[in-house]
């Protein structure tokens, strides 16, 4: 499939579902406020899956015992926008994102950001971004979980980039669960080629780190202890040619 095209059914069937999700949330929330939250992140996640099946990929998933009950921060490398698609539609949590605010200018999305409970953030104000952390605190209290790319960009490629200094200020206040995700192939799908041809792409779930079992020191270099679980697990996809 032409890019252009899959582009243009992307724009129509987000539209179509959109109209949808507003018009049935509006009624079931009449009767629970909670039951039109679950049934809004219940359609994300099947149009998340329906969208990587349609761009005929092939996706392989491990790990998903890793994770625990309760709310969790998903700490993600980031290739490319499949990778949301990926994790969305298959951790099973109700998962909001920490995204920047830019992303409220995208028509349509910001619907959907809003309803799984996404926390925009305004990297350029330090006030607002403790702000946002502070939401996205109360975000886990409520009982969702979180999903960050501390390398703050897509980095279009398998290497990873730097993780951003203070990305996970966010899981160290929240004081619960990280789990670390590996994500690779994904820049692949959209991001590379003028075709749509199908690839291979790979999600590892990686075993939790519990906040308050780690030490003073721990804590200090858990930035760079994720960044390696992740980076480790990335490079052994590669030499194992699971995407390639």
């Amino acid at each position: 499939m032409i890019k252009l095209l899959w582009y243009t059914y992307f724009a129509f069937f987000v539209l179509f579902h959109t109209c949808i999700a507003k018009i049935k949330s509006f009624f079931i929330s009449k009767k629970s406020i909670e039951a039109a939250d679950d049934y809004l992140f219940q359609k994300a996640q099947h149009m998340c899956n329906f969208l990587l099946k349609k761009s005929k990929t092939t996706t392989h998933v491990s790990g998903l015992e890793n994770i625990p009950e309760g709310p969790v921060v998903f700490v993600s490398n980031h290739q490319a926008m499949f990778d949301g698609f990926l994790i969305i539609g298959n951790v099973g949590k109700h998962t909001g994102f920490i995204a920047k605010k830019e992303i409220l200018k995208i028509p349509v999305l910001p619907f959907w950001f809003k309803a799984i409970k996404t926390v925009f953030i305004d990297r350029s104000n330090i006030r607002e971004g403790m702000k946002a952390i502070n939401e996205g605190v109360e975000r886990l209290k409520s009982g969702y979980s979180m999903l960050i790319f501390p390398e703050g960009t897509r980095s279009l490629k398998s290497e990873m980039i730097d993780f951003k200094k203070g990305s996970i200020k966010l899981a160290l206040k929240a004081n619960v669960p990280i789990v670390p995700i590996t994500v690779d192939g994904t820049y692949r799908v959209l991001e590379v080629g003028k075709q749509v041809t199908g690839h291979s792409i790979a999600m590892i779930v990686h075993k939790p780190i519990y906040i308050d079992q780690l030490s003073i020191e721990e804590k200090k270099n858990l930035t760079e202890t994720l960044h390696h679980t992740i980076e480790t697990s990335l490079t052994k996809l590669v030499k194992d040619k699971i995407t390639h």
